[in-house]
C-alpha cells in the first residue's frame, strides 16, 4: 500500500507540473487534433523505421486524411506499465491535451519480458523444455498480473482526469500479438525435419516433440496478458461509453506467425560397416511457423544439436543446424495491421461503433483488414 501511495503522489506531482509547463513548439504551430502515442518497443519501432510504425501508418492511412492531426510518439524501448507512470510519458501525454491516446505497455514489465527475451532464445536454441518452464514461470505469478492490473487502472484513472476537460479524447489500450508458431503446426512438421536424418530420427524426435507443448505454454501467457489488460480497460470503456477501447492484436496476427526454418547437417561412423560414414541431412529448411509472416526475421540460431545421438550402433562425429527467420517484432504488415485494428476497434458494442466514430469520423466500418 505504501508504494502505490507514493507512486499515487508522484503521478499526481508530475500532473501539476505538467499542467504549469509552457507548450512545446510543435503546439505553437497550430496543431487542430493531436494524437500521442505512448508505450514500449513496439510503438516505439523497434527494428522496423519510423515510417513503417503504426503510430505513423495510423497517422498516414487514416487520421490525417479526416483533419489537421499531429502525431507525438513518445514510446521508448524497454517501457514497463510502472516506468510508463514515473518516467515522464504520462506527464508529456497530460502537457500535450490529446484528442487520441493510444497506450501499449505490460510486454516489457519484469519477467513477462521473458516471453521476448530468454524464453525465445531457449526456442531458438532448441531448448524446448527449458522454454516451456520460462514461460510456466510467467504464467504461475500472481504478483506481476496484479501490478499490471494496478497500473493500467492508474493510468486509466489519469487519462480519465485528461478526459474530464476534453470530453472528446479517445483511449485505445492495445493487446499483444503472439509471434510465435502455432502448437498444432509445429507438431506436424517434426516428421519432416527429423525423418530424413536416419540415424538420429528418434533422438530428433524425442526433442523436437517437447516444441509443441512448449509453444502451447508460451501462447496461454500472451493471453493471460491480453486478458489481464482488457479486464482492466473494461470498467472504464463502460464508465465512459466507449472513450475508453481494448485493441485486440492477437487474433489477425495469429496467422502472420514468425517464420521459424530448421535444418540440419549430421554425419555418423558406423564402425561395424568398417568405418563408414554416413552424411544425413535436412533436404530443404522446414518451416514451423508462418509462410506470411508479418514478424522482423531476426538472427540466425546456430547452437550445437548436441542431441543428436544415434540410437542404434554409430557415433556422431559432426553436427550443425541452422534456425532462420524467428523474430519477436512487427513487421511492417504487422504495424499496418495494428493500425487498422485500432481504426476499425469496436468501442463497446461489436459492430456498432468503431473508434473512429468516437472520434467524429463518418466513414463506414471495413471488416476486411489484415488481409
Amino acid at each position: 500500500m505504501k508504494t502505490m501511495t507514493a507512486v499515487r503522489w508522484l503521478v499526481a506531482g508530475l500532473l501539476e507540473v505538467g499542467a504549469v509547463l509552457a507548450p512545446t513548439s510543435l503546439h505553437a504551430q497550430g496543431c487542430g487534433l493531436r494524437y500521442v502515442a505512448c508505450g514500449d518497443d513496439i510503438p516505439a519501432g523497434h527494428d522496423v523505421s519510423e515510417s513503417e510504425r503504426y503510430p505513423n501508418l495510423l497517422m498516414e492511412n487514416h487520421l490525417k486524411t479526416w483533419g489537421a492531426w499531429c502525431l507525438y510518439d513518445i514510446a521508448k524501448n524497454d517501457t514497463t506499465s510502472a516506468t510508463y507512470i514515473t518516467g515522464g510519458q504520462l506527464a508529456q501525454t497530460w502537457n500535450y491535451r490529446p484528442d487520441l491516446i493510444t497506450l501499449h505497455v505490460g510486454e516489457q514489465n519484469n519477467t513477462i519480458a521473458n516471453l521476448v527475451e530468454s524464453c525465445f532464445d531457449k526456442i531458438k536454441s532448441h531448448d524446448f523444455s527449458g522454454g516451456s518452464a520460462c514461460a510456466g514461470a510467467i504464467l504461475g505469478n500472481s504478483t506481476l498480473w496484479s501490478n499490471l492490473t494496478s497500473n493500467l487502472t492508474t493510468t486509466q484513472q489519469q487519462y480519465r482526469m485528461i478526459m474530464a476537460g476534453r470530453p472528446r479524447l479517445v483511449v485505445a489500450v492495445l493487446g499483444y500479438p503472439n509471434p510465435y508458431p502455432k502448437s498444432l503446426d509445429a507438431a506436424a512438421k517434426i516428421p519432416e525435419l527429423c525423418t530424413p536424418l536416419i540415424d538420429t530420427i528418434p533422438t530428433c524426435t524425442a526433442r523436437w516433440a517437447q516444441l509443441p507443448p512448449a509453444l502451447e505454454v508460451i501462447d496461454q501467457v500472451f493471453k493471460k496478458l491480453n486478458k489481464t489488460i482488457s479486464d482492466a480497460v473494461a470498467p472504464f470503456a463502460y464508465s465512459s461509453g466507449g472513450r475508453f477501447v481494448y485493441v485486440n492484436t492477437y487474433d489477425k496476427l495469429r496467422d502472420h506467425c514468425m517464420k521459424m526454418e530448421v535444418s540440419f547437417k549430421t554425419k555418423v561412423e558406423h564402425p561395424e560397416e568398417e568405418g563408414a560414414v554416413h552424411d544425413h541431412d535436412s533436404p530443404t529448411s522446414v518451416n514451423f511457423g508462418c509462410s506470411e509472416n508479418w514478424f522482423v526475421e531476426g538472427e540466425d540460431g546456430t547452437d550445437n544439436p548436441w542431441y543428436l545421438m544415434p540410437a542404434s550402433l554409430g557415433i556422431l562425429i559432426q553436427q550443425s543446424q541452422k534456425t532462420e527467420n524467428t523474430g519477436v517484432w512487427p513487421n511492417k504488415d504487422g504495424h499496418k495491421c495494428i493500425a487498422d485494428l485500432i481504426w476499425e476497434a469496436d468501442t463497446i458494442d461489436p459492430g456498432t461503433s468503431p473508434l473512429k466514430w468516437k472520434l467524429g469520423i463518418p466513414e463506414a466500418p471495413k471488416s476486411d483488414i489484415c488481409k
